[in-house]
């Protein structure tokens, strides 16, 4: 029986730079109604998805941010219950060196004002390729880190944290195990919680052999879900 829904953010529970849309708040509230623990799970930073999840006005929504490095329990600042994964100091040696060797490159780059990971967001076509070819330069300095690259951004993180690491160690807190656990994304960054879940949602992700089923959009996802629990809990 599902105790626990973890949602990817950007492009799946939202459009990208969007809030929540109405049709869809009630239906996470909704499932939170009846018993469901609601978590977010994102690139954002902690910070971002504080504030973004206050409006959005759930009881108790739970926060995983910059690809399950930092995971937060509710929306009050300061935190009462804050925790950080550890990462060996070779990622964070490799993360100031990228920072550094980006910024020289690209002095105006924009980042994201995260705790563990780096995440430059170039402006177009010829930026990402500068970042693309810095990353290929000094691929021997980071063999501690993972790269993922999105449609507007990087996600430079320590391996052995993503979102599949956040996720156990939240399953851990909450006692809550893998099968008692469904998430929903829609990209490669979501992968590694595809695999920790025993049901795994996607909205139009390419790999469809990854996850369980596939919508369109986050409303069909919902409604699937929605119907999910209510036949689980008739059984």
């Amino acid at each position: 029986m599902i105790k626990l829904i973890a949602f990817d953010l950007d492009n799946t529970l939202a459009e990208l730079g969007k809030g929540i849309a109405e049709k869809d708040l009630k239906l996470l509230k909704s499932i939170e109604r009846q018993g469901i623990a609601i978590a977010v799970c994102s690139g954002k930073p902690i910070y971002y998805l504080c504030g973004f999840m206050r409006q959005a006005g759930l009881e108790r929504p739970i926060l995983v941010g910059e690809n399950g490095a930092v995971i937060q329990m509710g929306v009050d600042l300061p935190p009462k219950e804050y925790y950080v994964l550890p990462y060996s100091k070779k990622a964070e040696d490799a993360i100031v060196l990228m920072r550094e060797k980006i910024t020289e490159l690209l002095p105006d780059i924009w980042y994201q004002p995260n705790q563990v990971g780096l995440t430059p967001f170039p402006k177009g076509k010829k930026e990402f390729q500068i970042i693309e070819d810095c990353l290929s330069e000094y691929e021997n300095e980071l063999e501690d880190v993972v790269v993922y690259r999105h449609v507007d951004s990087f996600d430079i993180m320590p391996v052995g944290i993503d979102k599949k690491r956040g996720m156990e160690f939240l399953g851990s807190l909450l006692e809550i195990r893998p099968e008692e656990t469904a998430v929903v994304g829609d990209g490669v960054n979501d992968y590694p919680m595809f695999e920790y879940a025993s049901y795994a949602v996607g909205v139009n992700v390419e790999a469809e052999e990854r996850v369980n089923v596939n919508f369109t959009n986050i409303t069909e996802a919902l409604g699937h879900l929605t119907e999910k629990i209510a036949a689980e809990r008739a059984e």
